[in-house]
């Protein structure tokens, strides 16, 4: 529990030293007009306050007995009341991350009185970018040492029913600020893809929506026979595919000049896509095929086209991406673990996500592994918030100590079940 205090007490320093040093710096504020220096600062001072009224709680408690017995009811109170904070300065990072790149390329003053402000002593060698992060590691870390909190507590305890509150509070902090993250996030890329692809011979469809995001995206090869006096071939054309939650466009390239221009050759809803998997038998050209099956298109025609992934696990993706009312033998003979009857794994190095499909990890973390490819990837479950994606085989160790699998399990269950308690009552 002392923990708690002396990480925000730390926390709270390094607050100190953005606020007065690089927010309070007279110089720095002269380079920037301020829509800038907004975009820059957010709302660290609403920060900054919410961090200094909960420092001073801790504090009082310690007061009335150093031998605390409890804090979380006062983690419950504050977050409850004050950490909403935290979700607007998250939700606004990304334009923090912006506005600081643009204004170290283009604003030459700016670059120079920041570089001479990261030098002084009290920024103890860390630029102005760590000090930017440090409200949502913050946040999540409150919500790790509560996690370790509430493992120590008696089961039906009052310090765990508090512990249970203060999590299911966090949490729900954490996971707004993510989503609200991920909204930005998906309307900036809906707009970029929007802006890359042309509709030559077709009516153009609006692109960006609010409830419209992007899921998957990647290269697949076209199969078409093309015949000649010998019999035939299998030709390959390249095929740009952008899956969307409620939308499927297939396109091309259009030159080698403008590979990042994409011409629209056909779209259709999502629910009206099919997939089946393609037995290769004696073809190897149909080793990682796959078919698709639009059942209206754009004009309103059935279409099917034959596409081959480049690996096995590009292949069992793009499946799984369009859940068929059919399967390829191999398919069904595949057999799916349940949770409490599968490979376990911990993360050893942390790993960001490249598509939608894909899981983050971060060191320590826990994961089911749910299918496994023959080129290194992992489909798993993590434990701690159920959030189910693919993961290179490198990024994991498998945990081959039966106790300590079992123990995983039932911590990851007594928190789960402790949080589900409070969002029921």
């Amino acid at each position: 529990m002392f923990e708690v205090l002396t990480s925000e007490a730390s926390y709270l320093r390094s607050l100190r030293v953005l606020k007065d040093h690089f927010l309070g710096s007279r110089e720095l504020d002269d380079t920037l007009v301020i829509h800038d220096r907004k975009s820059l600062f957010s709302n660290i001072l609403q920060v900054y306050e919410v961090s200094e009224r909960f420092m001073q709680a801790l504090l009082d408690r310690v007061d009335e007995n150093v031998l605390i017995s409890d804090i979380c009811d006062i983690i419950h109170h504050h977050a409850e009341k004050y950490f909403s904070v935290y979700i607007d300065y998250v939700r606004n990072q990304v334009y923090q991350e912006k506005t600081y790149s643009r204004l170290m390329q283009c604003n030459r003053a700016f670059a120079v009185i920041m570089r001479r402000l990261e030098e002084s002593p009290l920024c103890r060698r860390l630029p102005f970018t760590s000090f930017m992060l440090l409200p949502f590691q913050r946040i999540t870390r409150i919500k790790i040492l509560i996690q370790s909190i509430l493992k120590r507590t008696m089961e039906d305890s009052h310090e765990e029913s508090t512990a249970s509150q203060a999590l299911a509070t966090v949490s729900e902090i954490i996971r707004e600020a993510n989503t609200q993250v991920g909204k930005m996030k998906q309307m900036e890329e809906l707009m970029h893809i929007a802006n890359l692809l042309e509709f030559d011979k077709l009516k153009a469809i609006p692109l960006v929506s609010k409830t419209r995001c992007l899921e998957k995206q990647g290269e697949l090869q076209e199969l078409s026979k093309a015949g000649s006096l010998f019999g035939f071939r299998f030709r390959f054309t390249p095929i740009y595919i952008f899956l969307f939650n409620d939308l499927l466009i297939l396109t091309a390239r259009k030159s080698s000049v403008s590979p990042e221009r994409f011409v629209v050759l056909d779209h259709a809803h999502r629910s009206l896509v099919q997939v089946q998997g393609v037995e290769g038998g004696p073809a190897p050209q149909l080793e990682h095929a796959f078919s698709l099956t639009i059942l209206e298109n754009h004009q309103g025609n059935t279409c099917e086209r034959l596409l081959k992934a480049n690996t096995e696990s590009d292949m069992h993706r793009w499946i799984a991406a369009f859940p068929s009312l059919t399967g390829t033998q191999e398919e069904q003979k595949e057999k799916v673990y349940e949770d409490w009857d599968c490979p376990q794994v911990q993360c050893i190095c942390q790993y960001v996500a490249k598509q939608a499909d894909e899981l983050s990890l971060e060191p320590s973390d826990v994961i089911n592994v749910i299918r496994k490819t023959n080129e290194g990837w992992y489909e798993g479950i993590r434990l701690s918030d159920r959030q189910r994606g693919w993961f290179p085989q490198e990024t994991v160790a498998e945990v081959t100590n039966e106790h300590q699998r079992r123990r995983n399990l039932r911590e990851q269950f007594r928190l789960a079940q402790a949080a589900n308690h409070i969002v029921q009552r």
